[in-house]
């Protein structure tokens, strides 16, 4: 009798061990487990060296990278077209109260009507995602907008917060740093009259390293989210995106929606409106 006790005492504690266990891993919207990766271009290697099962990850990006001839990617990856999250915006995070997303939202309406915009967006194959507003109306600076704009002006110059992202920012064969974003921040420092400088950033750190000023801005295909517009000033839209599924095409029968993504291993960049779509947002 004691040993019968003794056996159903142990399966209780192996169940209750059990629950537990599974209550602390993470809640995901699909699939059996999340890896948090460090760039967006990590979820394009993983997927090949099969690391993970299903990406996901921003459609302009992934778009340039599965479309070009040179690409590692052409023809091994692909995106799962059942499979559509929700439609977001780019915009520019500058530190909360700053002016200096109002002075580029001037300096964006005033390259746009120049042409300027859609010329750098026509040379990176995004022109039909371009959503500056030509007819916002802009306010007058506060004082304490203007704080922040005046110290940038006295160290002349604005820092860029980036990471690799193709076509927003890459290098080229030379090692230079080009891409859309990259282009068009110049652009703007010189409506602005001032120099641009750009610090390759670890994203999930974006807005420490904004509010300590180690940059002035994060430029990169940021999304626009309540959260984002709670915690920094935001410019306006600029861009259209949307978050997709990507998984490798030996794999097209086997992940085509949702529900048969439930026993794979996803994978996305930390702290990127991609990881927004696979986990389920912790109650406040």
């Amino acid at each position: 009798m004691k040993k019968i006790l003794a056996l159903a005492l142990a399966l209780l504690m192996l169940v209750g061990a059990s629950i537990s266990f599974t209550s602390c891993g993470e809640k995901l919207q699909f699939g059996k487990k999340y890896t948090p990766l460090s760039a967006q271009m990590d979820v394009l290697a993983q997927l090949n060296s099969k690391s993970i099962d299903v990406g996901v990850m921003d459609s302009i990006m992934a778009g340039y990278y599965l479309n070009q001839d040179d690409s590692d990617y052409k023809g091994k990856l692909m995106i799962v077209e059942d499979v559509e999250f929700e439609a977001e915006q780019y915009g520019i995070a500058a530190r909360k109260g700053s002016g200096l997303a109002k002075a580029i939202n001037h300096a964006l309406i005033s390259l746009s009507k120049a042409g300027v915009v859609e010329e750098i967006a026509e040379k990176y194959g995004i022109a039909s995602e371009v959503c500056i507003d030509e007819e916002m109306e802009m306010t007058d600076y506060t004082e304490e907008e203007m704080e922040d704009v005046n110290y940038i002006i006295e160290q002349g110059k604005f820092i860029v917060g980036y990471t690799i992202f193709a076509p927003i920012a890459y290098k080229d064969d030379n090692g230079d740093l080009i891409g859309f974003d990259i282009e068009l921040a110049e652009a703007v420092a010189e409506v602005m009259g001032i120099e641009v400088e750009f610090k390759e950033i670890d994203w999930d750190s974006k807005e420490a390293l904004l509010n300590n000023k180690t940059i002035d801005c994060i430029w990169n295909g940021m999304t626009i989210t309540e959260e984002r517009l709670a915690n920094m000033e935001i410019s306006m839209p600029y861009l259209n995106n949307k978050q997709v599924a990507i998984i490798r095409v030996e794999d097209k029968d086997v992940y085509t929606n949702l529900d048969s993504m439930s026993k794979a291993i996803i994978g996305a960049e930390a702290g990127s409106a991609g990881e927004a779509c696979v986990k389920i947002a912790e109650e406040e």
